[in-house]
């Protein structure tokens, strides 16, 4: 209570003070800068009265060059306290006498007037005979009576202000119980009630001012409150009973509530869909057990939760679509979409829950999962794809066996019916039998081309990790002789372990370079590189597998080279681009290298120009496990070495 009364007293007190320290301060600095103002304006005229009086005096000295004389006129100056410097300056500027001395510093002749100039008040003045110019005189005179007599005022100042602030305190002292004294008396009133909750106490009005209505309005108020408890207590009687019949009946509800809320569920939980029901602000409102495992977290986790929150690579996705469209009033039937929460296949139907005013404020999903479906659609694509590649095959096969399997067997046919008419002359006769020979052995190689290639189709070795620097290095051992007759010149850098069949990726790299030096008519130069690229960064339509990093192995020659617009043709097989009798070959090669990159689950391309050599960009899996493993397996190589 006193500290609640001293808190006021304080803040009184010091509204008071703050007013009359406002008023005195403005007062005080009022008059001084009154007075400061007129007290320079009367040294300065006190100062230029001294110096006409001065120069008055010197006018003699001047005009007979009585150094002396002028300056114990100087010296004169003396009795004034204020002046500390003076001297008098003749026609042509300069010094004639000073005091206290000619050592002093004074300032040459810019301005013939009074002024302040760096705490000092100084002038010139001149010193004139009969309306002639004798000379000049200068006064310097410190300020230090200004500043006494301002200190002197402050210190009256002071106290001043210090006996109207004990008089302003004293008197508010006084006059303040007039108001404090009804508040004290109203809040000790007010505590009384909060303390003890007695709304029978009343406080006591001592006048008609606004403390007065203050009171008359809390002593209604503690009437009200007084009338309102009565009836409270009243109403309490009965509360109590009606309290417990609506309890029971609530209890009989809820349970009701609950084990229908549990045969929902139970019905649910049934369901071999995923349900779920989401509200506006995309929180899982109910769940079933599919969602526990597809999810792979406990329902608990997930209810009442935002789903982009718990699954944030929902976002943008056409999920979240479907949902917001859902929202909107629409109907969503969506036949297939891969999960981004799990790696399974979904028939979603979005149906929005409208309230009692046919507001959507609900969606309720349910996925069906297709993921068998989905599966078995793919691997039926796979077959197809296989199955049309088969019969692409089987077309070129039959085209090989009507057009270039059927040349050599006219060739021998022709040749044979020539020898029987020549056979009494063996010169043409020997002629007809070589052809004829050839025409078998170009026979005898198209048909085991053939043969090779129907077995690429159908080989079953099991992949195994291949270091490819060994299949290039036993490539170039066995074309050994024929990379010396050709002087070729091979650069390729490390390349790393890939997953594949052994002889074939030898017979891939055998072919390439088989082409690189026969299709050359100055010194081979053979250029081996490799990088590893994404999917996305080449074309992907042969592609087979469904990796996401694969190898880039460019393989790269100065040869003849050709047009750019046969980049396809020539991996087809038995397709020849020059003529057999310039390069020789079955035109089965770049066929044989398309047939083991695919059954490796790869690509390959081809970029040439007439003339200026030919590039092969083939793509494998990658698969950077295998480059950790072979790391590992050599440095323990090495070790043990």
């Amino acid at each position: 209570m006193k500290q609640k009364s001293s808190s006021i007293q304080k803040k009184l007190v010091r509204l008071i003070l703050s007013i009359c320290g406002s008023v005195l301060l403005l007062t005080c600095a009022a008059f001084f800068v009154y007075e400061y103002l007129s007290y320079r304006q009367i040294t300065k005229r006190e100062l230029e009265t001294l110096g006409q009086i001065t120069a008055t005096n010197v006018t003699s000295s001047l005009a007979f060059l009585s150094k002396d004389d002028a300056t114990e006129l100087l010296k004169a100056l003396h009795s004034q306290k204020n002046i500390i410097a003076a001297c008098v300056y003749d026609k042509e500027g300069k010094i004639f006498a000073a005091y206290p001395n000619e050592t002093m510093d004074f300032p040459p002749i810019v301005r013939e007037d009074y002024h302040f100039r760096e705490g000092y008040l100084e002038g010139f003045q001149p010193v004139v005979q009969e309306g002639t110019r004798l000379g000049t005189l200068y006064l310097r005179s410190d300020l230090k009576a200004v500043y006494n007599r301002f200190a002197l005022y402050g210190l009256i100042g002071l106290v001043i202000v210090g006996v109207l602030f004990l008089f302003a305190f004293v008197l508010s002292r006084r006059l303040q119980g007039t108001i404090v004294n009804p508040i004290l008396q109203l809040a000790g009133k007010a505590k009384i009630v909060s303390d003890k909750r007695d709304y029978s106490v009343r406080a006591k009005k001592k006048n008609d001012d606004e403390l007065g209505v203050l009171t008359d309005a809390f002593n209604h108020m503690l009437t009200q409150i007084e009338e309102q408890n009565a009836e409270i207590v009243a109403l309490n009687a009965n509360l109590e009973q009606k309290i417990e019949q609506r309890t029971a009946q609530l209890q009989e509800a809820n349970l009701a509530l609950h084990e229908q809320n549990n045969f929902i569920q139970t019905i649910i939980d049934s369901s071999i869909d995923l349900i779920a029901v989401f509200d506006k602000e995309l929180r899982f409102l109910v769940l079933n057990k599919k969602a526990d495992k597809l999810y792979q977290r406990p329902r608990e986790e997930l209810l009442g939760k935002n789903v982009l929150q718990l699954f944030p690579q929902l976002k943008n996705s056409p999920f979240m679509v479907n949902l917001q469209r859902a929202f909107e009033g629409e109907f969503i039937h969506e036949h297939a979409y891969k999960s981004l929460v799990s790696s399974n296949y979904f028939e979603n139907f979005f149906i929005p829950l409208t309230d009692e005013n046919n507001v959507v404020d609900r969606v309720l999903v349910i996925g069906h999962d297709i993921t068998s479906i989905m599966q078995a659609n793919e691997k039926l694509k796979q077959v197809n794809a296989e199955l049309e590649k088969s019969n692409h095959d089987l077309e070129q096969f039959a085209y090989v066996a009507s057009h270039d399997l059927q040349e050599p067997l006219r060739k021998i046919k022709t040749f044979s019916e020539l020898s029987e008419r020549n056979t009494q002359h063996p010169e043409i006769l020997k002629r007809y039998l070589s052809k004829i020979g050839s025409s078998a052995t170009r026979m005898t190689d198209l048909i085991k081309a053939v043969l090779n290639y129907s077995r690429l189709s159908r080989t079953e070795s099991e992949p195994v990790a291949v270091d490819l620097n060994n299949v290039i290095r036993q490539v170039i051992t066995d074309l050994e002789l024929y990379i010396e007759e050709k002087k070729a010149l091979i650069r390729t850098e490390p390349l790393p372990v890939v997953k594949g069949i052994p002889l074939q990726l030898n017979q891939l790299f055998l072919n390439l370079f088989t082409n690189a030096l026969k299709f050359s008519e100055k010194q081979p130069v053979i250029t081996i590189q490799h990088s590893v690229t994404p999917r996305n960064a080449f074309v992907q339509d042969s592609l087979q597998k469904d990796e996401n990093t694969f190898l880039k192995i460019c393989f790269a020659d100065n040869g003849i080279g050709f047009d750019q617009e046969y980049a396809e043709k020539v991996f087809s097989i038995f397709q020849r681009l020059h003529p057999i009798d310039k390069y020789a070959g079955t035109g089965i090669g770049l066929a044989l290298c398309k047939k083991i990159v695919e059954n490796h689950g790869g690509c390959i391309d081809v970029e040439s120009k007439t003339g200026e050599g030919t590039t092969f960009f083939i793509y494998l899996p990658y698969d950077a496990g295998l480059q950790d493993a072979a790391a590992k397996s050599t440095k323990e190589t090495n070790k043990a070495s």
